[in-house]
């Protein structure tokens, strides 16, 4: 593995300071060796949509080159979801790939999360299950999509499976669904560390107003470590504004895990949309078990990759996205 010449602080983490295969991938200008400002690459989303409730969401978007008609001939369009306590930025080289393909690719910062809005309890917005379902139904509607429908790509925990449950309300708009490491099976645990704010013991619970670790729970799942810059990336909303640590409280506190699992298992029996479900070898919560015990109740339109890299951790995306594009890609362009 290369190790990143990037400037390790002597306060930093081992497992924070080298760079992953994709650290390559961004933007970078060849002039100052910055990741370019409002590039999909950026540390912040730099687009925004408002939906009807008021709420606005940010989110990057990588669009296919046009052609020597001005034109795009742009393929099915791509929207990713992150899972809790990430961001957009996990999928900055992904929709990157994707564009470079001939697809018109869009990451969103779920809402209480990244750039986007983080309402307070008195806003109207609960965090529940059902209301990231409703609210992410509007912004969808907002997004300048070339075209309809378009494929849905999810990952990670209960967001991940939030965009499930929002891809079983919306069918008409799904073309395709793409399945990254995501809880699946009925016995699914929660990773440690959302675990720990449903602990049956109170005092063990994260200290009511506390400041969520975005760099370490980024930094955790696999088996490379995060470069430094990154980290911070993902660390940025938690240091600079306590409604985003909030978010993953109040998340936490009105979740009931298990129902959860059940709602997106029973959804999926009936579901007809061609879906493959790519899987990250080296998860540490999540191993390969999951989403075949998952599948085996499931209609055959929906199907494992095989073939991709086993050494990908929990967010395939962010420890190489070049392992998994020529899957991903081949599947968008298969015949429906």
């Amino acid at each position: 593995m290369h190790q990143s010449l990037t400037h390790q602080s002597p306060s930093s983490p081992p497992w924070l300071c080298h760079a992953s295969p994709s650290d390559q991938l961004d933007e970078i200008d060849p002039m100052t060796g910055e990741v370019i400002s409002g590039s999909a690459a950026a540390s912040i989303a730099p687009d925004r949509i408002t939906t009807s409730t008021g709420y606005t969401w940010a989110y990057r978007r990588s669009q296919p080159t046009k052609n020597n008609d001005g034109a795009t001939n742009s393929k099915l369009p791509v929207v990713c979801l992150h899972g809790l306590g990430s961001q957009s930025y996990a999928y900055r080289n992904t929709i990157r790939l994707l564009a470079e393909a001939g697809h018109d690719a869009i990451a969103l910062d779920w809402i209480g999360h990244g750039a986007s809005d983080k309402p307070v309890a008195a806003s109207g917005f609960d965090y529940s299950i059902d209301s990231y379902v409703a609210e992410l139904q509007l912004a969808i509607s907002q997004l300048p999509l070339s075209k309809k429908p378009f494929a849905l790509m999810v990952q990670g925990y209960v967001l991940g499976q939030v965009g499930l449950l929002y891809a079983l309300r919306d069918e008409q708009n799904i073309a395709k669904l793409i399945i990254l490491n995501t809880p699946l099976a009925l016995n699914s645990k929660l990773r440690p560390e959302l675990g720990a704010y449903q602990n049956p013991i109170p005092f063990l619970r994260p200290k009511a107003g506390s400041t969520f670790a975005g760099d370490l729970y980024n930094a955790a799942g696999g088996p490379y470590a995060l470069n430094q810059r990154d980290a911070d990336a993902y660390n940025a909303a938690y240091q600079s504004n306590p409604a985003a640590s909030q978010a993953i409280e109040k998340t936490m506190a009105s979740l009931q895990w298990s129902d959860l699992l059940r709602r997106v298992d029973g959804g999926f029996v009936t579901w007809k949309k061609p879906s493959l479900v790519v899987w990250g070898g080296a998860d540490q919560f999540l191993d390969i078990s999951n989403p075949l015990n998952w599948l085996d109740s499931k209609r055959t339109c929906m199907k494992m990759a095989t073939g991709v890299e086993a050494k990908l951790g929990h967010s395939p995306c962010e420890d190489f996205p070049e392992a998994i594009h020529p899957t991903i890609v081949k599947f968008l362009a298969e015949e429906g």
